[in-house]
């Protein structure tokens, strides 16, 4: 016979030398006291509590400025709507939708213990919003066969309650390894309770119907959640992972057709191993930054918002080579270009120009800075790549050049 325990709030501290063990009413956690007054929790702690989902805080955002802004890419039937780094928006109106990135590192809000977070705003006419992460299958292969837990904290600024639904897909067996069929099989119907048509080999995984939802209601393949005002709120239910998935989609998106300027905030989302609550911890920078620049990295600053022309107080010189050859000859410089971390696949290129418009290389030292001309990519890898370009007529020997970049290996199909 199992030891039974019956669940309470946190005993006094204990007499000296002595330690009392209980079940916490308010996490159904088993903890335990000592004569000191440390807690400390029976659980799975260290790797099986890591979040698989990455910048689950929404830390990280290198594509779009941190104020409101319109969500470029957003689409009806695609995961293209650009947020913050690995997340994507889909809606079922592409217009007038805006997203911003939250600090609360100087104002705190009561309930959420990431330090930001993210916030999707109609701008007009109101529409249904979801948010979605394609989740590597390096990142989720040991979970095959196994319960997770995919938890999300939600709020509303602004405008009405909303009926949100968290669910998690599988790209199946069918499918290819980190290879995202089209998203939608049509556009996203803006009816009521009609939910959205995934494409071909992806499915949504039915949340298991025990341990119950976590401030929501299983209905179908998805927990229904209220987003409510000013509150945050974590919400969360148990998945059990095929053993033959590929790769897996959060996902988390309204029910209906909100109204204008309604908003949705978003913070904390988690897939972790196991049935088990998990209390969400902000990983170490780095880390959390490394795993982004795996799908995403530039050469411009963090917070800058890749474009061409920034001047060089604003945005440095980009990546650098020097002049070899004087004049506008064929080949005049080269830059070699290698990334922070290896990208998990070969990414798609994008060169912009410092200084100046245009997406070539700039002269920046000597007579008359300049672009250049007749750029060409060569060798492009995971890890890198080289570009050289035509000089001009001013160029000379030794003469300072730069280019920025961008490198995009997210899935956004």
């Amino acid at each position: 016979m199992g030891l039974k325990m019956t669940k309470g709030a946190a005993p006094s501290t204990p007499a000296a030398n002595k330690t009392e063990q209980y079940v916490d009413t308010s996490d159904r956690r088993t903890k335990s006291i000592d004569d000191n007054g440390v807690i400390s929790t029976f659980n799975n702690d260290g790797l099986m509590e890591t979040n698989v989902l990455v910048n689950g805080g929404f830390a990280i955002q290198q594509k779009v400025a941190t104020a409101s802004t319109a969500i470029a890419g957003v689409s009806t039937t695609t995961r293209a709507g650009v947020v913050a780094d690995a997340w994507s928006v889909t809606a079922s109106v592409a217009t007038n939708l805006n997203w911003q990135q939250v600090d609360t590192g100087s104002a705190p809000e009561t309930g959420l213990d990431s330090r930001y977070y993210g916030s999707i705003i109609a701008a007009t006419a109101g529409k249904k919003v979801m948010l979605s992460q394609w989740v590597l299958n390096e990142d989720m292969r040991h979970l095959l066969g196994k319960k997770v837990r995919v938890s999300i904290k939600h709020n509303k600024k602004v405008g009405n309650d909303q009926t949100f639904k968290l669910g998690l897909l599988q790209l199946t067996s069918a499918g290819t390894i980190d290879t995202s069929p089209a998203f939608l099989s049509g556009a996203w119907s803006v009816t009521t309770g009609v939910d959205p048509a995934w494409n071909t080999n992806l499915a949504a995984i039915t949340p298991d119907a025990s341990p119950t939802g976590e401030n929501g209601t299983i209905t179908g393949s998805f927990l229904n959640v209220t987003v409510t005002g000013s509150t945050w709120t974590r919400s969360s239910c148990v998945f059990t992972i095929p053993t033959n998935a590929k790769n897996l989609v959060m996902v988390f998106f309204s029910d209906a057709t909100g109204g204008t300027t309604d908003n949705v905030s978003v913070a904390e989302a988690q897939i972790t191993r196991d049935a088990e609550i998990v209390e969400y911890i902000e990983p170490p920078f780095d880390y959390n930054l490394g795993r982004c620049l795996r799908r995403f990295c530039k050469s411009f600053p963090l917070t800058t918002v890749p474009v061409a022309s920034l001047a060089v107080a604003t945005a440095g010189n980009g990546v650098t080579g020097i002049i070899g050859k004087a004049a506008a000859t064929a080949l005049a410089c080269y830059i070699n270009i290698i990334f922070p971390v290896r990208m998990f696949k070969v990414p798609a290129i994008t060169l912009f120009t410092p200084v100046g418009a245009g997406a070539v290389p700039y002269r920046i030292s000597g007579t008359t800075p300049a672009v250049q001309t007749a750029v060409a990519q060569t060798g492009v890898m995971d890890y890198g790549l080289v570009v050289s370009a035509t000089g001009d007529v001013n160029g000379a020997v030794g003469d300072l050049v730069g280019v920025h970049y961008t490198a995009s290996a997210e899935i956004v199909a």
